[in-house]
């Protein structure tokens, strides 16, 4: 009974040497291994993850079946991913195994923890031996809750965006677009209750504007546009004002000067059409005579 104890330790001595012996035997190389790029201020949820390449004689299929299965945990440590790819490089079957672990420890003090080493058995004759990866964890409350309570610091305000640049722009386009609005309603209104829009030759344009829209003959509407515009010369004048005035007219009132061209065309087209026998009806001479106005009262306003 005292040799049987001594041989029985030396049999399972022996069994276990050969186990190791047999199983670095069957340990693949590794080309490379890639573990996270930080070991410290680890924090529950983090993803850790680490890259091997091999080379094997195993086929692609049956190294997935013998890869770890996902959601597996290990001292608080969860395989959360395993993903294989083989690499192409020559006729070498070279894979690379991706593998993500997540942390969901639940220490209240900083301590050190690992990546599990595995051997991963891929074939009766090829086995992947990963070592462990160790890295420091940091919990996020490192006493309790009460302490963290202690010492919150008050949530500061986000900043203020600076919003007097766009102030004085959105003050200057309001100031340039008032005024635009005035100019074209001193431009264009006809409302005689506007300032400088009393105007002889204003009320002038007006008439001669409705006339050119309505729908009496052209003969009709040319003579009275005439009229009209005569009108505007004797009123601003004091008196009739004939083709041979026109000069005293201009000295009179010298803002009319840029228009003394046009002043004597008008003169000239009214003695053609009030004093001829053969009435003219051409609508092209009543937008002259428009446009002749429109430059009178554009010139009497001053514009």
């Amino acid at each position: 009974m005292k040799n049987l104890i001594p041989k029985l330790l030396l049999f399972v001595t022996f069994f276990f040497q050969s186990a190791f012996a047999s199983a670095e035997n069957n340990a693949m190389a590794i080309a490379a291994i890639s573990n996270p790029a930080r070991s410290t201020g680890i924090q529950i949820g983090d993803v850790l993850k680490r890259s091997v390449t091999f080379e094997s004689a195993t086929p692609q299929v049956m190294i997935t079946k013998a890869l770890p299965a996902k959601g597996s945990r290990n001292d608080e440590i969860e395989l959360v991913e395993s993903k294989l790819e083989r690499l192409k490089e020559g006729g070498k079957n070279r894979y690379r195994l991706d593998l993500s672990y997540q942390v969901f420890a639940s220490a209240t003090k900083p301590k050190v923890m690992a990546l599990p080493a595995q051997n991963i058995k891929i074939s009766g004759t090829e086995q992947l031996m990963l070592p462990a990866w160790h890295f420091w964890y940091s919990p996020l409350v490192d006493i309790g809750f009460a302490y963290a309570k202690a010492n919150v610091q008050p949530q500061i305000k986000l900043p203020g965006i600076d919003l007097s640049q766009h102030a004085v722009r959105m003050k200057v386009f309001s100031a340039m677009l008032l005024l635009a609005l005035i100019g074209l309603v001193y431009v264009n209104a006809d409302s005689r209750w506007l300032p400088f829009c009393k105007g002889d030759f204003s009320r002038a344009y007006r008439r001669i504007k409705l006339l050119s829209k309505s729908k009496v003959p052209d003969a009709n509407r040319l003579r009275a546009a005439l009229f009209s515009l005569h009108e505007s010369f004797n009123k601003t004048y004091g008196s009739n004002v004939f083709e041979n005035d026109i000069d005293d007219f201009i000295s009179q009132h010298p803002r009319f000067r840029p228009l003394q061209q046009q002043i004597l065309e008008f003169f000239t087209l009214s003695n053609q059409t009030l004093f001829s026998r053969h009435p003219q009806q051409d609508s092209a001479l009543l937008l002259k005579v428009l446009s002749i106005s429109k430059g009178l009262r554009d010139c009497e306003r001053g514009v």
